[in-house]
């Protein structure tokens, strides 16, 4: 069985907001949460309601956690570098 990919946004939102003071030992945790949780999810889930369309329901949550993650991007990088959008 293989991670969900709204998993591996998910971890990858987190490694945005941490930024550079996360850990070799936090992303370890991470990884070793995400495969649990996955397997869980994917275990559990179906049965609970077979019609479900899990990897539907997976790529959904996989693209909202990239686009949260690309909008976390870019805020960084305009605080960075002092930039303001004009609405």
């Amino acid at each position: 069985m293989s991670n969900l990919k709204s998993l591996v946004s998910i971890q990858n939102m987190i490694e945005a907001v941490a930024g550079k003071h996360e850990s070799a030992a936090i992303k370890a945790d991470l990884a070793i949460a995400g495969s649990a949780v996955s397997l869980l999810v994917q275990t559990l889930l179906p049965r609970v309601d077979p019609t479900l369309d899990l990897a539907g329901l997976d790529a959904g949550l996989a693209q909202g956690f990239d686009g949260f993650t690309a909008a976390i991007t870019a805020a960084q990088k305009s605080v960075a570098t002092g930039e303001v959008a004009s609405a």
